[in-house]
């Protein structure tokens, strides 16, 4: 059971009511990731800006956008973050082995080199807080310079959805399940 209650938009200020309408509108509905965050509208207001842009504005490719996504939830233990973006990862073309491989801190060893540059470009991120010029440049080549910076918001904003989700303990949606272990 998550650690706060849902928020319901009927308990809510007119303001809060306004945040809660702009989420369901934009993401078709509020789920319980929402729902759990919206305790504070005014901080899931916010949030929820940064996640439209990463979610449906980003020019990044969503191959990458799907590696970087599922390997910053990897990094945070983020049961829910990971599982809810296994479809996009399908819908990018990641194949069972690459997921399995994210999954098992297997990656980026075996990798194709784009996927393995995304991949080491998260983790030296994430694991070293510094990338390495070597491993940026691979990035950069990949991606171009508004790519690295995409890039880097996008594993800004999953990463800390994933430690946020983790820390309410915010569970799977009724009847889903997570292949995720720590």
């Amino acid at each position: 059971m998550a650690r706060v209650p849902f928020a319901t938009r009927e308990n809510m200020d007119a303001a809060g009511q306004a945040i809660w309408d702009d989420i369901q509108t934009s993401r078709g509905g509020v789920q319980r990731n929402y729902a759990a965050i919206l305790n504070n509208p005014q901080a899931a207001g916010a949030f929820a800006g940064l996640g439209g842009y990463v979610r449906f504005e980003t020019p990044l490719d969503p191959r990458v956008k799907a590696v970087a996504i599922l390997t910053a939830a990897r990094e945070a233990g983020g049961h829910y973050v990971w599982t809810v973006n296994q479809r996009g990862a399908k819908e990018a073309n990641l194949s069972d082995e690459l997921i399995a491989a994210i999954r098992e801190f297997r990656a980026p060893s075996g990798l194709d080199t784009n996927d393995a540059t995304v991949v080491q470009f998260v983790l030296e991120l994430l694991r070293q807080h510094r990338i390495s010029d070597t491993t940026f440049e691979a990035m950069r080549s990949l991606v171009g310079d508004a790519g690295i910076v995409d890039t880097l918001v996008v594993v800004a904003y999953y990463h800390g959805l994933a430690h946020s989700l983790q820390a309410l303990e915010v569970e799977l949606p009724e009847g889903v399940e997570t292949d995720l272990t720590y």
